[in-house]
């Protein structure tokens, strides 16, 4: 993979606003996917429940896509990419999972019986801190939830990607393929049956870097991709894949040897989708640069809170149920959870990101400079 890779240049600022629009979109969506649980909205959200996983693989993707850009253009050398993945990584999942247990913590005080519900585990909270830190929740068959934080699953999936990209593209010839087999056989398939999507993302910036498509075939495939995903989802196709893999496999054996991976088939229709249209946004990188550049610091303040939205959101739902006891069928009352949860996001996100400086400078000396071959 190092030789694969062409040089590359700047992220245009057109594709950078629109990608940090897509991403904050993408979390509210997983959001609202949460809000969509009967007890917490009524069922009048129910469609909602549907589109957790597609906002999921757009991250994916976008993942992809993003490690790939900065690993040519900003981190040159093993250590500098380690450092940047633990420091993105812990700078926010450090906080959201204090966060999640002190929410917990006061959640289970004025609702105890709803801290016994399936959504909240907390048996050897060590070793749940633990697994959660270490990225190391969703190996295998385990399926590690950190307290009532469920979002977390995601992250033991991406860090193993991290880390397979690193070794493809940091360790030259027979030692990088020996260290990427080494983690596959660590993750287990549940986490590769996702991987390819993840990839997709690493693909996309290796079209991009060779050629741009043309605006009138860009504006095409924009508009395309959407359409086909829209017409994806009315056409039922996701649900029937879904149940046609509960009947071949059997629903306890998706549930055990599945879990977060369950719904891999839509998932390998909605990842090219994806893909495709972040391949038409980077031909129209031009025009979406024009229509964004006057909300620019509005979007980029909203994108800083992306990863602590995404991560805080479902606690925080979940401690509003407890302690507020709101009326889940009163649509004025749900809409003024989801705006103060994620009004609350948006504030903490990015007081959350500026310590992300301090955790590279915290990990700086723990790992050798290394140069990569790319």
């Amino acid at each position: 993979m190092p030789n694969t890779l062409m040089p590359s240049t700047p992220m245009h600022r057109g594709l950078s606003l629109y990608l940090d629009l897509v991403r904050f979109g993408a979390a509210l969506a997983v959001l609202v996917t949460h809000l969509a649980y009967p007890e917490l909205s009524g069922g009048m959200l129910e469609y909602w429940r549907l589109l957790g996983n597609d906002a999921v693989m757009v991250f994916f993707v976008l993942s992809g896509f993003v490690i790939a850009y900065t690993a040519q253009t900003k981190e040159p050398t093993l250590g500098a990419f380690t450092r940047s993945r633990l420091a993105r990584l812990w700078s926010v999942a450090v906080p959201a999972l204090i966060l999640t247990m002190a929410l917990d913590h006061w959640g289970s005080l004025f609702d105890p019986a709803a801290y016994s519900q399936w959504w909240h585990q907390g048996s050897d909270p060590l070793w749940r801190a633990f697994r959660a830190l270490s990225f190391t929740n969703e190996l295998w068959f385990s399926s590690v939830r950190p307290f009532s934080n469920g979002p977390w699953w995601s992250l033991g999936y991406e860090a193993v990607y991290y880390a397979l990209f690193a070794a493809l593209f940091y360790i030259p010839g027979w030692k990088g393929r020996a260290a990427a087999g080494a983690l596959m056989l660590l993750a287990g398939p549940k986490i590769l049956l996702l991987a390819p999507i993840w990839w997709l993302g690493v693909w996309v910036w290796q079209r991009t870097q060779r050629e741009t498509l043309p605006a009138d075939k860009s504006a095409l495939l924009f508009f395309g991709t959407i359409a086909a995903y829209a017409l994806f989802r009315w056409s039922g196709l996701p649900v029937f894949l879904r149940d046609a893999t509960v009947l071949t496999l059997g629903a306890e054996n998706v549930v055990t040897y599945l879990h977060f991976s369950d719904e891999f088939l839509s998932s390998y229709i909605i990842g090219p989708l994806v893909a495709l249209h972040f391949i038409a946004a980077h031909g129209l990188a031009h025009a979406l640069d024009g229509l964004l550049a006057p909300w620019r610091k509005g979007i980029v303040w909203f994108a800083q809170s992306t990863f602590a939205l995404y991560l805080l959101h479902y606690p925080m739902l979940r401690f509003a149920d407890a302690a507020f006891a709101y009326d889940a069928s009163d649509p004025w009352q749900v809409a003024a959870v989801c705006l103060g949860v994620a009004g609350l996001c948006v504030l903490i996100g990015p007081v959350i990101e500026r310590t992300k400086g301090a955790w590279k400078a915290l990990l700086a000396p723990r790992w050798p400079r290394r140069q990569a071959t790319a």
